[in-house]
């Protein structure tokens, strides 16, 4: 008999994750809405059958999956407690939200906090995850859940919130790069319908050379395509001169803090 999945919010998240196990998944799920917003987020009408307005579908669940807003994840988890059984495994992917906060509110089912990017549609986010009172053998099952979404590591929960703000933000961070690359190489003559197309798979070639090549640093792999007076250089040159990489840092370093503030929310309602 397949698992019952109840996934609570159809934001972007909710949609990316609900697709992919969608269809891959040996799984039944639901996703509870509260509205019909999730209309403008992209949910294809096949989608659109597994939503529900009904709470009482989380009863008896294997799996909550909760994918609310920080700011309403507690108060939707206040308002659903009654419905969860001592039985059922929580997981919640709202950014900052602690499994303290949320073990204040359910003192018995098991919880694990993790944080997919969007890219777990097609199978390719990277994604931490950790646990608290989860029996080895459903431990297993989520891990398996989790990996259809991509690559998955577990860390300890205090690396949550930065691993959320590199990993889980992640994808935007490459999609203004590749912006630059594409505007760059319109301004250069590469045609439009080219520009995007070359670009991704630029980024796409370079990633995979850095993980097969692992053992070498990242400065020995540019150094590969490095070459004295040439384009490369006058490339790092300018990029050095602005700063890149002190405005990176001070991004990523914002994006962390933003993460452990979002966890600011009453741990008691």
């Amino acid at each position: 008999m397949s698992k019952k999945i109840v996934v609570v919010g159809p934001g972007n998240i909710a949609h990316a994750i609900v697709s992919r196990w969608l269809q891959v998944a040996d799984a039944d799920i639901s996703v509870l809405a509260r509205s019909k917003t999730y209309l403008t987020k992209g949910w294809h009408s096949d989608e659109q059958q597994v939503v529900t307005f009904d709470r009482d579908i989380v009863a008896n669940a294997d799996l909550i999956m909760l994918a609310v807003k920080p700011k309403d994840m507690l108060t939707t988890l206040a308002q659903l407690k009654s419905r969860i059984s001592s039985t059922s495994i929580v997981l919640s992917v709202a950014a900052g939200i602690t499994i303290g906060q949320i073990r204040h509110l359910l003192s018995e089912p098991g919880i694990v906090r993790t944080m997919p990017n969007i890219c777990s549609e097609i199978g390719t986010s990277v994604t931490g995850i950790s646990f608290d009172n989860v029996a080895t053998e459903d431990r297993s099952w989520i891990m398996s859940l989790i990996n259809l979404l991509g690559h998955v590591v577990e860390m300890p929960e205090h690396l949550l919130n930065p691993m959320t703000a590199l990993y889980g933000s992640g994808p935007a961070y490459v999609y203004v790069f590749l912006k630059a690359i594409i505007r760059a190489g319109e301004d250069l003559g590469i045609p439009p319908e080219h520009a995007r197309e070359l670009a991704a798979h630029l980024v796409l070639g370079a990633s995979q050379k850095a993980l097969i090549d692992n053992d070498k640093s990242l400065d020995q792999l540019v150094g590969q395509v490095v070459s004295p007076g040439g384009t490369t250089e006058a490339m790092l040159r300018v990029l050095d001169q602005l700063g890149w990489q002190d405005i990176m840092h001070q991004a990523l370093k914002a994006a962390g803090e933003q993460a452990a503030q979002l966890g600011q929310v009453p741990s008691r309602l």
